[in-house]
């Protein structure tokens, strides 16, 4: 999107104060007043080729991503989403003030939009500025459901050419497989990025001792991002051409994060950018040469085309595996920095560090982290820099540019909550499991926790500690609030915001709504694997959905997902099959050789403890080693039948140690370790218990289902074959 304007200077109206005052709110019965503004949006299934392949995408109107729906402060939006496919879904208006049956959260505040049906969303814009749209209906956004808002203030900003930029990621994998994947803790995905951070690559890169202290502390390996993508988009293209864009023409970018769970590190070929607004509200513009855009944040920027040529705006990945580009101007190009690879042993030994200085990874005498002491440039006039007047551009904070971090954020106006409103506090915990991937507020995912309670009325204080080892953008739904920085009374107001590890955070806001609102991860498969909370007004009337105590959408976080190895060797074949949800886990292990021995253990498991190291369970083994001495004696080593009941207890260097007794009264001690990495694709495994039974294997993967692997097993000797993953 853009629009035609002449080479002006940016003024003082650039810094308008474009947000709702803090009272604001909107009543459900309300009339609507102002020009009505209509879309129509018809959402279907449909084939893309973004990496060569043709797969399963969802669209909007055809496109991915969907339109640019565009309104000014003050009008009624009316928007039909027409659903086509036959599967239900839902828009969320991410950051949109509106009421609350309009939010768009399906089993939660609106009804989903069922196959064939029509949803009609009616709401005021009583805000201006950069914001979108995505569906809220399990995996969807992953497979193309997202498009960008625009709305323009009723004061008029300078004339400024403008674009959106709307970034995304994008795989060739069915969302749900890839959700499956992470569940079952495979390595395809680090091993795509080279984050494995195996045991030869620690040694080489002489962080041995620091690998070994990481798993000792129980600690998988390092990663900024979960998924492998095959591609990042920016307005659905890896490159995007704006030869529209004049020489020397100051132009206005509103960039989108619409990614499923990529963050992004935005740099510019003319050097830096110039911010001038986050999530929508302006703030006081900063120049900075590197900004990173958390997944559903939004941030508009001002840059300048070049005299000569083109430049490249380019948003890198963090996990640095790929990017895509926009180029301004014609001719030859500038090319924005490359980033270089991220060094995962130095990121290990500063996580290390940071728990050597009492940040304990477990949750215990968590410390605050500060951000980093950036401060904001001195606010001098430059004079006319970038063709902009910079004596017009009052609040302007300029001097040399930098990275950019929250601090540099300043409201142009005090955000500071009235002093005689009654205070709440609510402390929350960042939670997860990697091994797992269970992740939560306090070790509670949606499923099982409470909501969280407040009243209308009150100043209400959210003070969020991350006590894992992963950034996470987390969204409120229906409020904005002040993001304590810094600044002190010019906090500035936000509906998403980053919490990086070991960080604690602050947020304020003034409870003046209604109902029930969404709190959770914007990471689409954290929020689906249990990282959200229920915002909940106490007292406040309850829809449909709340009266079944959210029935339905807390199903999402508790689904059950199966996996299984398969490994077909010379001398047998061996299954380990695994059907698992939160709290819950069916395990089976399955060996036979060719001359007809045979062996099975199934085992129900429960998880006991907060950090789900223990788990007891109630089983069955049932073995014939008929070629083997004592193979006819009831009940023995290799001719047993026995029920058996135990704990699964997760020692340091990542090791299972299961203890058991069976119903004749035999005890049993085993320790287990698999997949252990020697290298970036070839990994080690043991067993060794007190039947005086052990096995070791080898296999190095060449593909995401496929190993070439190799064992020797005490009761079945030496075997090599391959082993199929699913």
């Amino acid at each position: 999107m853009h629009k035609s304007t002449g080479k002006d200077s940016v003024i003082q109206k650039m810094t308008s104060y474009n947000y709702p005052l803090q009272s604001a709110k909107i009543k459900s019965g309300m009339a609507y007043t102002g020009k009505k503004v209509e879309y129509d949006l018809y959402v279907t299934d449909t084939m893309v080729n973004f990496t060569g392949k043709h797969r399963h995408a969802i669209a909007i109107n055809g496109q991915i991503p969907a339109p640019i729906l565009e309104f000014t402060e003050g009008d009624t939006a009316i928007i039909r989403v027409h659903n086509l496919m036959k599967m239900e879904t839902s828009i969320h208006w991410h950051g949109i003030l509106l009421p609350n049956k309009e939010d768009g959260v399906p089993y939660l505040t609106t009804s989903p939009v069922e196959p064939d049906e029509t949803y009609t969303f009616t709401f005021p814009l009583i805000q201006s500025g950069t914001y979108w749209y995505h569906s809220h209906t399990m995996l969807q956004e992953q497979s193309g459901l997202y498009g960008s808002i625009v709305i323009h203030p009723t004061q008029p900003e300078p004339e400024l050419k403008e674009y959106v930029l709307l970034l995304s990621d994008w795989t060739d994998e069915n969302p749900h497989q890839v959700m499956r994947y992470l569940k079952r803790g495979g390595e395809w995905y680090a091993i795509k990025k080279g984050a494995l951070q195996s045991y030869g690559e620690a040694i080489a890169a002489g962080s041995f001792k620091d690998k070994l202290k990481q798993e000792w502390q129980r600690m998988p390996a390092m990663d900024v991002s979960d998924v492998y993508y095959n591609k990042f988009l920016m307005n659905g293209q890896e490159k995007n051409y704006f030869k529209d864009a004049k020489p020397g023409e100051v132009i206005r970018l509103r960039i989108i994060n619409g990614s499923a769970s990529s963050y992004f590190t935005l740099q510019y070929g003319m050097s830096y950018m110039r911010l001038i607004a986050a999530d929508g509200i302006n703030v006081t513009p900063v120049s900075v040469s590197k900004l990173e855009i958390a997944v559903a944040e939004t941030y508009d920027v001002l840059i300048t085309v070049p005299e000569t040529g083109a430049a490249e705006l380019r948003a890198t990945s963090w996990d640095v595996v790929g990017f895509s580009s926009g180029y301004f101007g014609n001719g030859p190009i500038m090319n924005a920095p490359d980033i270089p690879k991220l060094d995962y042993f130095k990121m290990m030994r500063e996580m290390g560090s940071m728990n050597m200085n009492g940040m304990n990874m477990e949750g215990m005498d968590m410390k605050e982290m500060k951000m980093p002491s950036d401060t904001i440039p001195a606010k001098k006039d430059m004079g006319n820099m970038d063709g902009m007047n910079m004596n017009n551009m009052q609040g302007m904070s300029m001097g040399m540019p930098g990275d950019f971090n929250y601090n540099m954020l300043r409201a142009l106006h005090p955000t500071t909550l009235d002093s005689t409103l009654k205070p709440r506090e609510i402390k929350l915990t960042l939670t997860g499991n990697m091994l797992r991937y269970v992740w939560s507020f306090d070790f509670k995912t949606l499923s099982v926790a409470d909501k969280i309670l407040i009243h209308k009325g009150e100043k209400v204080r959210v003070v969020l500690t991350n006590n894992t080892m992963m950034r996470h953008p987390l969204h409120l739904h229906g409020h904005f609030f002040r993001f304590i920085n810094s600044q002190g009374d010019y906090s500035p107001l936000k509906h998403t915001f980053d919490i990086q590890p070991m960080q604690t955070v602050t947020i304020e806001f003034e409870a003046n709504e209604e109902k029930d609102w969404f709190f959770h991860c914007h990471i689409l498969y954290h929020m689906m694997a249990g990282m959200a909370r229920i915002v909940s007004y106490e007292g406040s009337e309850q829809n449909e959905f709340a009266k079944t105590g959210y029935k339905e959408l807390k199903k999402e976080d508790n689904i059950l997902y199966p996996w299984f190895d398969l490994s077909v060797h010379s001398q047998g074949t061996w299954l380990s099959g695994n059907i698992s949800n939160n709290k819950n886990a069916l395990e089976f292990e399955g060996r036979a050789s060719w001359n007809g021995n045979y062996e099975t253990e199934t085992h129900l498991l429960r998880y006991i403890d907060k950090k789900q190291y223990l788990a007891f369970y109630i089983g069955v083994d049932y073995r014939k080693n008929k070629t083997l001495p004592l193979a006819n004696k009831p009940n023995s080593k290799d001719n047993r039948r026995v029920f058996d009941a135990g704990f699964y207890y997760l020692l340091p260097m990542l090791i299972r140690s299961e203890w058991r007794i069976d119903h004749t009264g035999k005890l049993r001690l085993q320790l287990e370790r698999r997949d252990i990495p020697l290298s970036n694709n070839f990994f080690f495994d043991f067993r060794v218990n007190t039947d005086r039974e052990y096995a070791v294997g080898f296999r190095y993967m060449i593909a995401k289902p496929l190993s070439i692997s190799t064992n020797y097993d005490s009761d079945y000797n030496w075997g090599i074959g391959l082993t199929w993953h699913y």
